[in-house]
C-alpha cells in the first residue's frame, strides 16, 4: 500500500439482519473531498444494493413497525432519519449539534436518542457571537475536556424522546423541509448521558451516566439511569463503570462493563465483564472470569437462552455464546463462534443466522456469516457455529500477511508479527508499539504495516506486558512501572526476529509508536541506543503535566505512573531526554486532548537542549486520533512524513509500485469485494 492508495480503503460495520439480507454500513476516507463517505447497503447472496445516498449515513437500526439511522450532508451535524423501512425513512430531529445515539421503541412508535445541548451564545447558537467572542468557561468539575470534542460542560449530552406517530404532520421531516416531530428534554443526571434503550415492552426507559456528579474529584463509577419521572432513577449496581446495556425483559438487565473492585479509579487492566442485574431483588450477577474474558465495545444479543458476545482475544476479537446462568465463565470455557484471528466489530442474529462485520488478515473490512442450523451460509456442511468469511474488500496490491511470533519472556509467551516486504532482503527492520497501555496489536490487516512494507521496511510489533487481550494481570504488569516490562517484552520479540531470520538487517533499525506507544519508544531509546532513529508519536511524554492538561489526565497518570515523586522520575520520558542520542521525529496533533501538545513541545526542546537531532511535525486541525479518523489528506501526509523520515535515516525505502499493481475501484461500491474470498 502506498500513502495514496488510503482513498481505496473501506470498514464494513454496524451489520443489521433484515429477512434474508444483511444491511451494514461502507465507509471510505475521500482524499478528493477531504472528508470520510459512509453510506448503507444492502447485500444478500452476490448482489448489493446502495439504500441511502447522503454522504454520511449511518448507525441502521430495523424494527418490526419501524426502522432508522444516523444522517449528514457533508459537515453538517447528523440527525435521525426514521421510517416504517430504511429507505423510506425522513429526518425527524433537527439538533443543532447532531444526534450522537438512538434506540427505537417498535410497540409504541418513539425513539430516545442523545445529543448534545448547548449554553445560550455558544457553539455557533447565535450567529451574532463568534467563537472567539463568547463569555469566559467557569470550570469548577475534574472533567471538563474530551478529546476530538473539546469541552464538554457547556453542552452536555441530554436524552430525548420523539413521538413517531404524532399526527397532523403527514411526511414528516423530509430532508430540507421545516418541521420535524416536536422531541421532549427528558430530566436526566448531570453529567452526559449514553446509551439509550427501551426496554422490550417500553416501560423501562433508560441511559447510562456517572453515579454521582462532578464535583471536583474525578470517579469512574457510572450506573443505569431509569428515565420518563419527575427525576431520574439509578439503579442499585456494585462499584462498576458500565458501558453498555440491554433489557432481557421489563425487570432484568445485561450490562457489560468494569468492576472498580479497589475504589472508584480502579480501571487499570480491568476486564470487561458481563452482568445481569434484577431490577426487583437489586442483585447482580457477573457471568464472566474477571481474569480471563475481557468483552469487546460490541453490544451482546440474546439468543437461545444464551448471550452472544464478543470478547477479545490475544490478536483477535471473537464472538461466544455464554448462558444466561454461567457464573464467571473462564476464557478457555467459552463457546467460540468465530476463529482466531478476524477481528470482529459488529454483528447481529435472528433465528438461525448471524451476520458479523470486522477485519481480517488479508482485508481492512469484510462481512461473514454463521447458520446457526449447522450450514454456512456459502451452503457448505459445517459444524454449528462454524463461521465464514462471505466478502472481503480488497487489499491495495503489493499487501502482505504478517508471520506470527511466538517470542519467549520473562512472565511468559508474547505474541508477536513480523511483516517483510516481498523479495528477499536484507530489509531494515521497524519496531512499531502500540497505544494504551491495555489496548493490542491484531491479526488483522493494518494499513500501517502496509505502507512499511510496500516501502520496503520490515516491521515487528508485539503485545507486550500491559497489553490487552490476554489476562488482568498481564494488563496491570506495567502499572507503576510502565517502561521496563513492556521495554522487556516488545525488544524480546526483536530480538526474536532478528535471530531467526536472516533477511533482516539488524544494522539498520528503526523504532516508532503513539500515545503509550510514543512513551515507551522515548523510554527505549533513553536506555538503548541500538536505534539508528525514531519517530515518538502524540505520546505520554510528561506525567507531571499530563494530569493537569489531558482529558484522562486527573486518574491516568496516578493510576499507572503513581504518586511517589521518585516512581513519577524514574518513569518519565521528559526526565530521560538527556540520555537520548537517537535521531528522533516527535509528531503530534494540535487539537490532542489525551496527550496534549505540550508533550511533545516539552520532549522536543528537552531533546535540543540534549544535543540530540530532531525534528518536529505537528497537524493542525487534529486530535489524538489522527492516524485513524483523522482528515484524510492529513492521513496521507503522515504517511509520507514517515517515509520520508526513514528514507533519509535508514536509507532503505523504495516506494514504487510492484509489477501489475492496479487502481482498485470505488471503495463503497461492495460489487468490489469478492464473494468467494474466505479468511484463513
Amino acid at each position: 500500500m502506498n500513502p495514496e492508495d488510503l482513498g481505496t480503503l473501506a470498514e464494513y460495520s454496524s451489520p443489521v439482519l433484515r429477512g434474508d439480507d444483511a444491511v451494514i454500513t461502507i465507509r471510505r476516507p475521500d482524499l478528493e473531498s477531504n472528508s470520510y463517505l459512509s453510506q448503507l447497503f444492502s447485500l444478500s447472496d452476490d448482489n448489493s444494493r446502495r439504500l441511502t445516498h447522503s454522504w454520511s449515513d449511518s448507525n441502521p437500526e430495523c424494527g418490526l413497525n419501524w426502522s432508522g439511522y444516523l444522517s449528514a450532508e457533508k459537515k453538517a451535524a447528523p440527525q435521525l432519519f426514521v421510517g416504517d423501512s430504511l429507505e423510506t425513512a425522513h429526518q425527524i430531529t433537527d439538533n443543532h449539534l447532531g444526534v450522537s445515539e438512538f434506540a427505537l421503541d417498535d410497540t409504541r412508535s418513539r425513539a430516545l436518542y442523545v445529543a448534545r445541548v448547548a449554553e445560550p451564545g455558544r457553539y455557533g447558537l447565535d450567529d451574532s457571537i463568534p467563537a472567539a467572542e463568547e463569555a469566559p468557561r467557569r470550570i469548577t468539575i475534574a472533567s471538563y475536556l474530551a478529546n476530538g470534542l473539546g469541552y464538554t460542560n457547556d453542552r452536555p449530552a441530554r436524552a430525548f424522546l420523539v413521538d413517531l406517530a404524532e399526527p397532523g404532520l403527514g411526511t414528516v421531516g423530509l430532508r430540507g423541509a421545516s418541521e420535524v416531530p416536536l422531541s421532549t428534554l427528558l430530566t436526566t443526571p448531570d453529567t452526559d448521558v449514553h446509551d439509550p434503550q427501551f426496554s422490550p415492552n417500553g416501560t423501562r426507559v433508560s441511559v447510562i451516566s456517572a453515579l454521582h456528579p462532578d464535583r471536583g474529584q474525578p470517579d469512574l463509577r457510572s450506573t443505569v439511569w431509569l428515565l420518563g419521572g419527575e427525576a431520574p432513577t439509578p439503579l442499585d449496581l456494585p462499584s462498576m463503570d458500565v458501558g453498555l446495556h440491554r433489557w432481557l425483559d421489563e425487570d432484568t438487565v445485561l450490562l457489560v462493563g468494569n468492576a472498580l473492585t479497589r475504589d472508584e479509579l480502579d480501571f487499570v487492566g480491568q476486564m470487561p465483564g458481563l452482568f445481569i442485574h434484577d431490577v426487583t431483588t437489586g442483585s447482580t450477577r457477573r457471568l464472566t472470569d474477571p481474569e480471563t474474558v475481557a468483552l469487546a465495545g460490541v453490544p451482546p444479543r440474546i439468543h437461545g437462552g444464551a448471550v452472544v458476545a464478543a470478547v477479545d482475544a490475544d490478536g483477535a476479537t471473537r464472538i461466544v455464546r455464554v448462558a444466561l446462568d454461567a457464573a464467571e465463565i473462564s476464557f478457555d470455557e467459552l463457546d467460540f463462534l468465530t476463529d482466531d484471528t478476524t477481528v470482529v466489530n459488529g454483528f447481529d442474529i435472528d433465528d438461525d443466522t448471524l451476520v458479523f462485520t470486522g477485519s481480517t488478515p488479508q482485508s481492512p473490512a469484510a462481512l461473514g456469516g454463521i447458520t446457526l442450523d449447522g450450514r454456512t451460509d456459502s451452503g457448505a456442511a459445517s459444524a454449528m457455529g462454524a463461521s465464514v468469511i462471505v466478502r472481503e474488500h480488497p487489499a491495495p496490491a503489493n499487501s502482505v500477511v504478517p508471520e506470527v511470533l511466538r517470542a519467549p519472556g520473562e512472565s511468559g509467551t508474547i505474541t508477536g508479527w513480523l511483516a517483510k516486504p516481498h523479495g528477499d532482503g536484507p530489509f531494515p527492520v521497524i519496531l512499531n508499539i502500540h497505544g494504551g497501555p491495555f489496548a493490542q496489536y491484531t491479526h488483522s490487516w493494518f494499513d500501517e504495516t502496509q505502507v512499511l512494507t510496500s516501502a520496503g521496511y520490515a516491521v515487528v510489533f508485539s503485545n507486550p506486558r500491559g497489553s490487552g487481550g490476554r489476562t488482568r494481570s498481564w494488563g496491570t504488569a506495567v502499572q507503576g512501572d510502565m517502561a521496563a516490562p513492556a521495554m522487556a517484552d516488545v525488544l524480546a520479540v526483536l530480538d526474536h526476529a532478528l535471530d531467526t531470520d536472516p533477511s533482516l538487517d539488524r544494522s539498520r533499525l528503526g523504532i516508532q509508536g503513539g500515545s503509550y506507544g510514543g512513551y515507551l519508544t522515548a523510554m527505549t531509546i533513553a536506555a538503548d541506543h541500538r536505534f539508528r532513529a525514531a519517530i515518538v508519536e502524540r505520546g505520554y511524554l510528561d506525567p507531571d503535566s499530563f494530569v493537569g492538561t489531558s482529558d484522562i489526565g486527573r486518574f491516568f497518570t496516578e493510576e499507572y505512573t503513581s504518586r511517589s515523586r521518585e516512581a513519577i522520575v524514574r518513569q518519565s520520558p521528559l526526565a530521560h531526554a538527556p540520555q537520548v542520542g537517537t535521531p528522533t521525529l516527535v509528531m503530534h496533533s494540535e487539537l490532542d486532548l489525551r496527550c496534549p501538545l505540550e508533550q511533545a513541545q516539552q520532549y522536543y526542546a528537552a531533546l535540543q537542549r540534549a544535543g540530540v537531532d530532531t525534528e518536529m511535525l505537528i497537524f493542525p486541525g487534529e486530535n489524538h486520533e489522527l492516524s485513524r479518523a483523522g482528515q484524510p489528506r492529513h492521513r496521507r501526509q503522515r504517511f509520507e512524513a514517515i517515509l520520508d523520515w526513514w528514507d533519509r535515516r535508514l536509507s532503505g525505502g523504495n516506494r514504487t509500485q510492484s509489477e501489475g499493481e492496479q487502481h482498485l475501484p470505488d471503495a463503497a461500491d461492495p460489487e468490489a469485494a469478492s464473494a468467494s474470498d474466505s479468511a484463513s
